[in-house]
């Protein structure tokens, strides 16, 4: 049963909210904590959903949904979301497009409702009463994926659907709920771009404050470096854009392969990446080489592919070498005071590119380092001990047979 109206002050849920914000948490445990304060004041929901935008490469909104018997679920949606039928037959476009930042609909059998698939399956669940709010969409004939707004859904679970006095709580409450959403959704936005652009590995390291000049570790690390070949060839033979058609499948293939597998590439300089496998994620040296080989094989498989159906559209090949090796090596942040980059450095780094560089010269998609060789029971064709440009000792190079 509803609680009475003097039980049911928003000041105890704003309180809860403005305490607890200065302690930090995920929007997945706010939603949560969220659903047990309204629980606290009687106020009995079916399902809650936020919409919220986000800035990412793949995702332009993510959405929160609480269920009594699920607790919290995410979903994302790419661009063009607004057009699918999950949008097009949702009871918030309507409202949405009306301008208006409310609406309500009695979930009942033979009304409106039952034109809305949700509902439906709300009312299956016991859901009684449909209650949107929308905040911060000045352009209702823009897509609110295109737009700063926060959608927020509530079904009621009440025998007679929401009471006024738990619609005017919501109105009450809700402009509160969105600043803190704001606030998280841009602590989630710093850590998306952060790991778009660092990768997760320096991301992570960034966040937790590693972000002064020479602040670094020693690691022990399988390291890849793969470039592109023939570079210059594509560059003149196709334009600009589709030049950037050519590298971003070059990187899918390659470097998409690495972090398929939970490798880290550190950086793209130009045609070339710099992956790393940490040994800290393994069980040891010999599992980290057999990743960073397995990776290695299915991106040159997969260039394989790629290549043959370029082929038979008359596109010049894509072709690329790899080196593998393992070692140690500096990693940390170098650059200037304002432009700062997290890298791997020292002479396992530089060894690791300078194989790559004989991947051209001995016709040969991969080649691997001794000690790289040494940690994977595989057959290997040696090609002697080969003296590397800037390195003092020659080193013993492998390509996987």
């Amino acid at each position: 049963m509803s609680s009475s109206s003097s039980e049911k002050d928003p000041f105890v849920v704003l309180d809860w909210l403005y305490t607890r914000s200065l302690e930090g948490w995920s929007i997945e445990s706010f939603l949560a904590e969220l659903m047990h304060q309204l629980g606290e004041v009687g106020i009995s929901l079916c399902r809650v959903r936020i919409g919220i935008p986000v800035l990412h490469p793949l995702h332009v909104v993510s959405a929160y949904t609480w269920r009594p018997d699920r607790g919290v679920e995410i979903e994302t949606y790419s661009r063009g979301f607004d057009v699918t039928n999950a949008y097009l037959g949702s009871p918030m476009r309507p409202i949405f497009e009306s301008g208006a930042e409310e609406g309500r609909i009695r979930i009942t059998s033979g009304t409106e409702s039952d034109r809305y698939p949700l509902l439906v399956d709300a009312s299956a669940h016991g859901g009684t009463d449909y209650f949107p709010q929308l905040l911060g969409y000045p352009d209702r004939s823009q897509p609110p994926a295109s737009q700063e707004g926060i959608l927020f859904s509530w079904i009621s679970a009440a025998p007679n659907g929401f009471a006024e006095e738990d619609l005017e709580f919501l109105r009450k409450i809700h402009k509160p709920l969105c600043m803190e959403l704001r606030s998280l959704t841009q602590k989630n936005l710093v850590k998306d771009i952060m790991r778009a652009y660092l990768g997760g590995y320096s991301a992570d390291r960034v966040f937790s404050g590693q972000i002064q000049r020479g602040d670094g570790d020693v690691i022990e690390a399988v390291i890849l470096f793969c470039d592109l070949r023939g570079s210059s060839t594509l560059a003149e033979h196709y334009g600009f854009d589709e030049f950037l058609h050519v590298l971003n499948d070059y990187y899918g293939i390659t470097a998409g392969a690495v972090l398929e597998a939970g490798g880290e590439v550190l950086r793209y300089i130009g045609d070339a990446s710099l992956a790393i496998f940490p040994l800290e994620r393994y069980a040891d040296e010999r599992e980290a080489c057999e990743a960073a080989l397995s990776v290695s094989l299915k991106a040159v498989a997969n260039g394989e592919r790629l290549n043959l159906d370029r082929s038979q559209r008359g596109e010049l090949p894509i072709e690329f070498g790899i080196g593998l090796h393992v070692g140690t090596a500096m990693y940390g942040n170098i650059g200037t005071a304002t432009r700062l980059e997290f890298t791997v450095v020292g002479q396992a780094a530089n060894e690791a590119a300078r194989i790559e560089a004989q991947c051209k010269e001995l016709d040969q998609a991969i080649l691997v380092s001794d000690r790289f060789a040494n940690q994977v029971p595989k057959r290997w064709l040696s090609h002697g001990h080969i003296k590397l440009r800037n390195i003092k000792d020659p080193i013993e190079i492998f390509s996987p047979q």
